[in-house]
Parts: C-alpha cells; sequence; structure tokens
C-alpha cells in the first residue's frame, strides 16, 4: 500500500513531527510541503473520505493539537500516511504532539507528548498568529540533521549535550531561524548551511534549566530537579512565572528551587506578620485572597492531580495546617479565622466545588452568612472559615489527598 519513500532514517525518539515530514518532501524529491500534502490527500481520498480533509496542507498546522473539532480524523489520517510510507503502526503519533485534557495553573492549556504535560505557553510558535524563532544547535544539525523537539520549548535556550546556546538568526542574513516557515532544516532561506555556524557557550543558569527538562537528577538537592515526573517540573516552572511575573523569564527558577521551601515559607511569613495592618474588617470576615491573593488557587498546579501530590501544593498545605496550629480559636478572631471561597476549600481537600457545595449541605461546612433561600454560593465568595476547612481535612490525615463523602 506505500507509495511514498520512508526516510533513510526512522523518526527519532526526540525529533519533532514536523521536522520528520519535512525528511519526507526531501527523500520524495518534492518541491515543497504543500506538493507532499496535496499527494496525501489525494491518496487519502480514495482511502478514507473523512480523514482525507483532516490532512492539513500547511506544515504549521500539522501537528494534531492544532485541530479543533477534528482531532480523532487528524489522528486517523497520521494513521492513514503510516501505511502510505510502509511505516509501523503509531510510529508518527509517538513523535506529535496532542491536545491534553490537563490544565495547568489558572486553567493553562496543556500539550502532550510522551507521558509528558507540557503548558502551551511553553512551546514555541504555538499557532499561526503568533510565528516566532525556532532555535537550533549547529553542531546537533552536524551530526544529525533533524529537529529536536525540546527546541520548541521556549525555557529551552541552550544545547545540554554541546553545552552551548541555541541560535535564533542566521549568521549570514541575520533573519529569525524558522524551519516550519523556511522549510528546510539545516538551511536558512540565504543559503546559508546553519550546520556550520559558530556557537556560544552556554551559562550555568541556563544548562541547569534545559537539563531539568530533558531528565531528572537525582544526585541534586533542588527540589525542582529531583522530581520524577517531568509534568510536575513544568507546572514548577509556569508556577513560578506566575509568581514572579507572567513575562518574566525562567532565568532564576533553579536558584529560587534550591531554597526552597525555606524562601516560600518566609514570604508567607511576611504576609501573616503584616496582615493585620492591613484589615478593613475583622478577621473572621475578611477573605483569604484579601491579604495572600490567589495563593491557595495557584497551588493547584495540576488538574485532574496526579496521585503523587504536587511539592508546592504540598508545601502551602503544611504552612496553613500550621497557620491554624499555631493560631488557636479565641474569642477575637485572628487570621486563622479568615474566609476561603469554594473553590479555595475545593483545592484544600483535593476535590470539586460540586462536593464542597454538598459538604455545605450536610452542615459539615458553615457558611460565615446567612444564605438566601435557593441561592447558590458563589464559587469565589470567601465563605468558608479557613481553620474550620483545614480541621476537616485532618480529620482525614494530614497526608491524605482525598476526601471520604455520601454519595449523592
Amino acid at each position: 500500500m506505500a507509495f511514498l519513500f520512508s526516510p533513510t532514517a526512522r523518526a527519532f525518539s526526540d525529533e519533532s513531527l514536523e521536522s520528520y515530514l519535512l525528511r519526507i518532501v526531501s527523500e520524495n524529491f518534492f518541491d515543497s510541503y504543500h506538493q507532499l500534502s496535496f499527494a496525501i490527500r489525494e491518496a487519502l481520498h480514495d482511502l478514507d473520505f473523512e480523514a482525507h480533509g483532516a490532512f492539513p496542507l500547511e506544515i504549521k498546522l500539522l501537528n494534531i493539537y492544532h485541530a479543533k473539532h477534528n482531532s480523532h480524523f487528524r489522528m486517523r489520517a497520521l494513521g492513514l500516511l503510516e501505511s502510505l510510507l510502509g511505516l509501523p503502526r503509531h510510529e508518527l503519533q509517538k513523535i506529535a504532539l496532542f491536545k491534553s485534557n490537563r490544565t495547568f495553573i489558572g486553567r493553562a492549556v496543556a500539550v502532550h507528548r510522551n507521558g509528558t504535560d507540557i503548558p502551551l505557553s511553553f512551546i514555541r510558535s504555538k499557532h499561526e498568529g503568533n510565528i516566532e524563532s525556532l532555535p537550533v544547535c549547529p553542531l546537533c544539525l552536524f551530526e544529525e540533521p533533524y529537529i529536536r523537539q525540546e527546541w520548541h520549548l521556549k525555557p529551552y535556550s541552550v544545547c545540554v549535550k554541546h553545552q552551548c546556546k541555541l541560535i535564533h538568526h542566521c549568521p549570514a542574513c541575520q533573519s529569525s531561524i524558522n524551519y516550519i516557515e523556511n522549510e528546510s532544516i539545516s538551511q536558512c532561506l540565504c543559503g546559508f548551511d546553519l550546520s556550520k555556524a559558530s556557537t556560544n557557550e552556554a551559562e550555568k543558569a541556563e544548562l541547569t534549566l534545559a537539563q531539568s527538562l530533558i531528565e531528572r537528577d537525582l544526585s541534586s538537592e533542588n527540589v525542582l530537579l529531583n522530581q520524577a515526573s517531568l509534568t510536575h517540573r513544568y507546572s514548577a516552572l509556569i508556577w513560578y512565572q506566575k509568581r514572579s511575573c507572567d513575562s518574566c523569564s525562567l532565568g532564576g527558577a533553579i536558584e529560587y528551587f534550591a531554597q526552597w521551601p525555606d524562601n516560600f515559607y518566609q514570604e508567607l511569613e511576611l504576609l501573616t506578620q503584616t496582615a493585620e495592618s492591613k484589615l478593613i474588617a475583622l478577621f473572621n470576615r475578611t477573605p483569604f485572597r484579601f491579604i495572600y491573593g490567589d495563593l491557595i488557587l495557584n497551588s493547584r498546579c495540576l488538574f485532574p492531580e496526579d496521585k503523587e501530590l504536587h511539592f508546592i501544593h504540598a508545601a502551602l498545605m503544611h504552612y496553613l495546617q500550621r497557620l491554624v496550629e499555631e493560631n488557636p480559636k479565641t474569642k477575637r478572631p485572628n487570621v486563622a479565622d479568615m474566609l476561603v471561597s469554594v473553590a479555595e476549600a475545593a483545592v484544600i481537600l483535593s476535590t470539586t466545588h460540586e462536593q464542597i457545595y454538598r459538604l455545605y449541605q450536610d452542615g459539615i461546612l458553615t457558611s460565615s452568612f446567612k444564605q438566601k433561600v435557593r441561592q447558590r454560593i458563589e464559587p469565589h465568595l470567601g465563605v468558608f472559615y479557613l481553620r474550620q476547612v483545614i480541621e476537616y481535612k485532618n480529620s482525614f490525615g494530614i497526608d491524605w489527598q482525598g476526601m471520604y463523602l455520601s454519595a449523592w
């Protein structure tokens, strides 16, 4: 059934899908990806009329996560392409970027590859209207002319293997390097061979950050570097970026997490010590977010969560438990009596909004003010006492992540 030549070198495990298709273009003597895509569409038309239209004519839209409403047809189209190329099943799917059902902090969309969820905001050239440079390592291209998937990641700015900086501009014409726009893996539009470009030595911090995006460092005491889950490392980086400044670089992340959790607790302790001076009403009438911002909501680094608790969420829960212990109930409200919302209570108890509403209906969690009949509590309105939520969590055991609730 195969009618195309498969590249002599099969897809590398770290190769991007677009890179492999460009190698197919080259080895089948097509002038451009457009010619290949039209040929593939014609072949798919006879094999599967529904799937043939899902195969994109532009390489920038090739990857599965770009599909809006017909990603299942895109998957089918890639499967048919594997048969046209004489490839084993799922060969192309192994190097593709998929849509993910998980979200990071603030509902940040994720893409999925090889068991890892990656923030879409970390992907260079993530959609048609936002094309930017896709840097390369000349030394890697010289060894094997294909595009590594990690070069698509914004935090990955240096080559770990050769300990040099990736190049973003052609040394000859100074234009931005983007193999998807140029449809050339190792050559600039001006004809310069990028594998012959000179390189600069990488800085230690950049190298360490790039290394963390590839593999775990078991010998490191840095909590970011020794995390077993690469998804947890990505979520920690996006948490750090959001906490520092959404537009800030990730250059200081390694140093920040090297001091974890002491520096985090110091930040929280400073907020706690100055909380009373910021009050407008008593503590038991003050939302938690008024003093601490979105601290609780942002600690849910991943949703749905993994079985293994994220280290950032675990650190915050430890602090909140200690906060309640060190500020026992008294006649005068204190910092442990602040109000958390349905959304915040759901994060603390590692459960859903619906289950929090059920806890309220069952009288386990009590509202700080009287609700109108049949009026649903707004999910972001401070209504439950922090102390009560933490005490309920502790009733299941300090290390327990989920809640046992009665059935509906």
